[in-house]
C-alpha cells in the first residue's frame, strides 16, 4: 500500500500568501490611482496607470487616462503613442467612431503625423465618407511627398485616384511616382489612365504625350499601345499605327477597339483592299460601323476605283434602306458617279436609285445622261428603250425630237414610229388647221380643245414658259373664244393671262361694249394664282408619298402651316357626332401647342355646321363669329386672333376639319389662300383613303416574303377589280405572265436556293421598271404575272419587252441568263363584258399563251388579242 502523508495546513497558506505578495491587486491600484488623481498627484497617478497598463495592456480606460495624463505633465510623445495605441484599439474592436475622434485629437496635436492622417482616411473611406476621407489623403500625400516617402507616397495616391478618378492630375502624380520606384505595370495604368482624362478634357497634346509615355514604359501592354496608335493616327502616322496594331488584330482577332483602329489606319494610307474585310467585319459586329464603309466607298471613288466602289454601294444598300438612310445612300451613288461619269453600270444604278425613291428631278438628268452613254457605246435599244422612260417621266421636255432623230435606222421601225407617235406635239394638226380657217368650225373647236390640254399639261407640270406660249397662240388663232368657253376662261385666271379682246367683238360693240367684259374677268384674275396652286402642286406630291393616314395628315398640317406662315395648324379626322379618330398639329417656332380640351370644342362645333358650310370659313375676327359665342371663352384659351377652317368633305358628308390660327395678330385672308386649302384639303381626303385602302389590300392579301410581291392568292381578286374599274371607265387592261424557259431544269442545275435567289433579283428588277399603277404578282415558285392598268394591248407588249430586256441582265449565280418565257393579252371590255366570265377567258387564254412560248423556247414574246372565237 502506498503511504498516505498527513495535510500540512500551515505549508499550504504560507504558499498562498507568498503568491498574493508576488501579484499586485488591480483593483487597489485602480483605487490607488485615483486617490492620487482626486490629490492631483499627476505624477503618481501616471506611475500607478504605467503599471495597471502593464498588467492590462488593452484596457480603453488606462490608455484614456495615460494619454490624457501625459499630455497634462507635458509629455507629449507618450501621450500621442498612447492616443494612437488607443485608436488602434478601437480599430480593432470595429468602433469606426471613437477610432475617428480619436484620430482628430492627436491631428490637434501633431499637425505632422502623416500616418495617422491616413489611418484617418481610411476610416472616413470605409464609413463611406468619400470627400472628407479624399481630404485626409491629400493631407498624407502632401507629408509624404515632403518627407519623400516613396512607397507610402503611391500606397496613399493609389486611394486618392480611386476614391477620385477623374482627378487628371492625382493619376499623372501616381504614374510619375510608382515610374520613380520601378512599379512599371502600376505606371503605365496610370498613365493610361491620364491619357483618357487628358482626351476627356480636350487637352489632346497632353493626351498624346501620356499615351505615348504608357506605351514606352511597357511596350508590351495591349492598352498602351493601343492609346499609342489612336495618337499615331490623329498625327497623321498611320504606318507606325498600322505597325504597333498588326501584332494585336492577330492575338485578339475579335476585339473591335483594334480592328476599327486598324481599319481607319489602313484607310489613311489608302490600302483600301486590306480595310475592306476589317470594315466588312466591324459592320456585321456593329450595324453602326456603316460609316466606315462610307469611307470606304468615298475612298475608292477618290481613288479612281468607281467599280469597285459600285460593288460595295450595292452591298450596302439594304442596309441603307433598313437604317432609313436613302438620301445619304442616294449622295454615295451620286458621288460615284461624279468619279465616272462615263461609267454605264454606275449611271443605270443611279437612275434606278431616282426611280424608287421618286427623286423626279434626279431621275429626269440622269435619264437623259443614260440615253447620251447608250448612244455612245452603240447600244441602241437601250437608247429606245431610256427616251421612252424619259417621255413617261418628261413628256414635254425639250430634245424629245433630236434624240428620236439619233435612234432613226438602229431600231425597228415599229418601235421608232411608236417613240414618235408619243414625241409629236399633239396639236400640231389642228393648230394648223384652225389657223388656216379652211377647216369646218367643229374641227376648230376641236383644235381649240386640243391646245387648251396643251396649256392645262404645261401648268400641271409648271412650265411657265411653254404655258406663255401656248396661251399667247390661243389667243391669236381664236381671239374672244374665253368669252364661250367657261375652261379656256378658267387656264386664263389661273395663269394670270389677260387675253386680247377680239378685233370683230369690239367693232359689233362699239367702244363701250367690252367693259363689261373686262369688269366680269378682273376680279377672278389673281396675280398670285399661280404661285399658289404651285404650292398646291408641291404639297399634293408630299402628301401622296406618305403611306399612313397619320403621315399624310401630319404632312398637310405642316405644308399648310409654312406655306401661309401661320401661327398653328391643326387638323382633325372624325364625323360630327363624336370626337377625332386621328388628330395633328404644326407650331410655328414662336407658338405653343394648343390647349387639347378647348381645340376638340372648337372642332365640334364647327364640324356640326360643316355639312351647310363645305366651303368653310374665314374668320378676320372669331370674337365677333356669331357661330363660336358658345366657345369664347375656349377662343382666348387658344389665343386665337384670326382663324381659317375648312371642312374636309368625303362623299358629300364632313370628314374631318383644318383648322389655319394666327395667334400673334388680326391677318386678313385672301380668298386664294382658302381656295389652296380647301384644294389641299380635298387631296389629303383621297390620300387618306388611298392608304386605308392600301393597308387594308396588305392585311388581306399580304406579300410574298421571298419578293416582296403580292401573293398568288391576290391574282383573281386583283384582275376582278382591275377589269371592274376599266369597264367602267372605258379603259383597256394587259395581263402579262412571265417564266424562265426549262424552269424545272433550272432549279436540277441551280439548287432551290439558288434559283430563289435568282426569282427574288428578276423581281426587284421589274418592280423597278414598272409603273405606280402596275401591279406585280407572284404567280408561281418560278412564274410571275403583271397587271397593266389603262393599258392597251399594243403598248402592253412593249411595257413587256422593255422589261424582258431589264431581266436580261440578271444572272443566276454567274451563270448565262435565261430565257423568259412572256404571254401577254388583253381583257375583253366589250358591251356585254361580264366580269367573272371575262375574267376566266383571260386566265384561260394567257395560260395557253404560255404554254405556247414554253413550246418555242421563249424566243419572243407572244401577244395574245380577244377575238369572239375565243368565247
Amino acid at each position: 500500500m502506498p503511504t498516505i502523508h498527513p495535510l500540512n495546513p500551515t505549508v499550504g497558506s504560507e504558499e498562498c500568501l507568498s503568491a498574493d505578495r508576488a501579484m499586485p491587486d488591480v483593483d487597489k491600484l485602480f483605487e490607488k490611482a485615483k486617490k492620487y488623481l482626486q490629490k492631483q498627484k499627476f505624477d503618481s497617478a501616471l506611475e500607478t496607470y504605467i503599471e495597471i497598463n502593464k498588467l492590462q495592456p488593452n484596457s480603453e480606460e488606462v490608455l484614456l487616462n495615460l494619454a490624457e495624463l501625459s499630455l497634462k505633465l507635458k509629455q507629449t510623445s507618450e501621450g500621442l503613442r498612447y492616443q494612437s495605441q488607443l485608436a488602434d484599439y478601437y480599430i480593432k474592436r470595429n468602433d469606426s467612431a471613437k477610432a475617428i475622434a480619436t484620430c482628430r485629437k492627436i491631428l490637434k496635436i501633431s499637425r505632422q503625423d502623416a500616418p495617422t492622417y491616413e489611418k484617418l482616411a481610411a476610416l472616413l473611406e470605409k464609413s463611406q465618407k468619400k470627400s472628407e476621407a479624399l481630404e485626409a489623403y491629400r493631407e498624407a500625400r502632401a507629408l509624404y511627398r515632403k518627407a519623400r516617402a516613396g512607397a507610402q507616397l503611391i500606397a496613399c495616391m493609389e486611394h486618392i485616384v480611386k476614391l477620385a478618378p477623374e482627378d487628371l492630375e492625382a493619376n499623372v502624380e501616381l504614374a510619375e511616382s510608382a515610374s520613380r520606384a520601378n512599379q512599371m505595370k502600376l505606371a503605365t495604368q496610370a498613365f493610361l489612365q491620364a491619357s483618357q482624362l487628358a482626351h476627356q478634357a480636350g487637352q489632346e497634346d497632353r493626351w498624346a504625350e501620356l499615351a505615348e509615355r504608357a506605351h514606352t514604359l511597357d511596350p508590351t501592354d495591349p492598352a498602351a499601345s493601343i492609346a499609342a496608335a489612336q495618337v499615331y493616327l490623329e498625327r497623321g502616322k498611320a504606318a507606325e499605327a498600322i505597325e504597333l496594331l498588326r501584332p494585336l488584330a492577330d492575338s485578339q482577332p475579335d476585339n473591335l477597339t483594334i480592328l476599327n483602329l486598324l481599319a481607319h489606319g489602313y484607310l489613311a494610307i489608302r490600302n483600301y483592299d486590306q480595310a475592306q474585310p476589317i470594315a466588312w467585319k466591324l459592320y456585321q459586329a456593329e450595324p453602326a460601323a456603316l460609316d466606315l464603309l462610307m469611307q470606304l466607298v468615298e475612298g475608292r471613288v477618290q481613288k479612281g476605283e468607281a467599280e469597285a466602289a459600285l460593288s460595295l454601294l450595292r452591298q450596302l444598300r439594304p442596309s441603307f434602306v433598313q437604317q432609313g438612310k436613302k438620301n445619304e445612300f442616294l449622295k454615295m451613288a451620286e458621288k460615284v458617279f461624279e468619279a465616272d461619269q462615263t461609267n454605264l453600270s454606275v449611271l443605270e444604278m443611279l437612275t434606278a436609285l431616282y426611280n424608287e425613291f421618286n427623286k423626279e428631278e434626279g431621275l429626269r438628268r440622269s435619264l437623259t445622261r443614260l440615253f447620251n452613254l447608250y448612244l455612245a457605246a452603240d447600244q441602241y435599244n437601250k437608247a429606245a428603250d431610256t427616251l421612252e422612260r424619259i417621255l413617261d417621266v418628261d413628256p414635254y421636255g425639250e430634245g424629245h425630237a433630236d434624240r428620236l432623230l439619233n435612234l432613226e435606222g438602229h431600231i425597228e421601225n415599229i418601235w421608232y414610229e411608236n417613240i414618235a407617235a408619243r414625241v409629236e406635239p399633239p396639236t400640231g394638226g389642228h393648230a394648223m388647221g384652225g389657223g388656216s380657217g379652211a377647216g369646218p368650225a367643229a374641227q376648230k373647236g376641236e383644235g381649240l380643245d386640243d391646245l387648251v390640254v396643251e396649256g392645262e399639261m404645261y401648268y400641271q407640270y409648271m412650265l411657265t414658259g411653254k404655258l406663255r406660249a401656248t396661251l399667247e397662240r390661243i389667243n391669236k388663232l381664236y381671239p374672244g373664244a374665253e368669252e364661250k368657253n367657261q375652261r379656256l376662261r378658267d387656264l386664263y385666271n389661273a395663269a394670270g393671262f389677260t387675253p386680247t379682246p377680239a378685233d370683230g367683238a369690239l367693232a359689233g360693240r362699239g367702244t363701250a361694249a367690252p367693259a363689261p367684259v373686262a369688269q366680269a374677268a378682273r376680279p377672278t384674275v389673281q396675280p398670285q394664282s399661280l404661285e399658289e396652286l404651285q404650292k398646291i402642286s408641291e404639297i399634293t406630291a408630299n402628301i401622296y408619298r406618305e403611306s399612313t393616314p397619320q403621315g399624310a395628315m401630319q404632312v398637310t398640317v405642316n405644308e399648310i402651316g409654312r406655306a401661309l406662315g401661320a401661327s398653328r395648324t391643326w387638323g382633325g379626322l372624325g364625323t360630327p357626332d363624336r370626337p377625332p379618330t386621328l388628330t395633328v398639329e404644326y407650331c410655328s417656332p414662336a407658338a405653343s401647342g394648343s390647349e387639347i380640351l378647348a381645340t376638340l370644342k372648337l372642332y365640334a362645333t364647327l364640324m356640326r355646321q360643316a355639312a351647310g358650310k363645305p366651303d368653310g370659313w374665314l374668320m378676320e375676327n372669331p370674337a365677333q363669329f356669331p357661330a363660336l359665342a358658345p366657345i369664347q371663352a375656349e377662343i382666348q384659351k387658344l389665343g386665337i386672333q384670326s382663324l381659317l377652317a375648312v371642312p374636309l368633305i368625303d362623299r358629300d358628308q364632313p370628314a374631318g376639319l383644318l383648322l389655319i390660327e394666327q395667334c400673334d395678330q388680326k391677318r386678313s385672308w385672301t380668298p386664294g389662300e382658302i381656295v389652296m386649302v380647301r384644294a389641299i384639303g380635298t387631296q389629303v381626303v383621297i390620300a387618306t383613303n388611298n392608304t386605308k385602302l392600301r393597308r387594308l389590300a396588305r392585311s388581306v392579301a399580304g406579300t410574298d416574303t421571298e419578293t416582296g410581291l403580292l401573293p398568288r392568292s391576290a391574282y383573281l381578286d386583283c384582275l376582278l377589280s382591275e377589269a371592274a374599274r376599266a369597264k367602267e371607265r372605258s379603259l383597256p387592261v394587259s395581263i402579262c405572265l412571265a417564266e424562265p424557259a426549262n424552269a424545272a431544269a433550272m432549279i436540277k442545275a441551280l439548287g432551290e436556293t439558288a434559283m430563289q435567289r435568282y426569282i427574288e433579283q428578276v423581281a426587284k428588277a421589274l418592280q423597278a421598271n414598272l409603273r405606280q399603277n402596275d401591279i406585280p404578282i407572284r404567280y408561281g415558285p418560278c412564274a410571275i404575272a403583271i397587271l397593266f392598268g389603262d393599258t392597251p394591248l399594243e403598248q402592253g407588249a412593249q411595257a413587256v419587252e422593255k422589261l424582258r430586256r431589264a431581266i436580261s441582265q440578271i444572272k443566276p449565280d454567274g451563270q448565262p441568263a435565261p430565257v423568259f418565257c412572256l404571254a401577254v393579252c388583253d381583257v375583253p371590255l366589250g358591251a356585254n363584258f361580264d366580269a367573272v366570265d371575262g375574267v376566266t377567258e383571260v386566265v384561260n387564254r394567257l395560260e395557253a399563251t404560255l404554254e405556247q412560248s414554253r413550246k418555242e423556247g421563249g424566243k419572243r414574246v407572244l401577244v395574245s388579242a380577244f377575238s369572239p372565237s375565243h368565247q
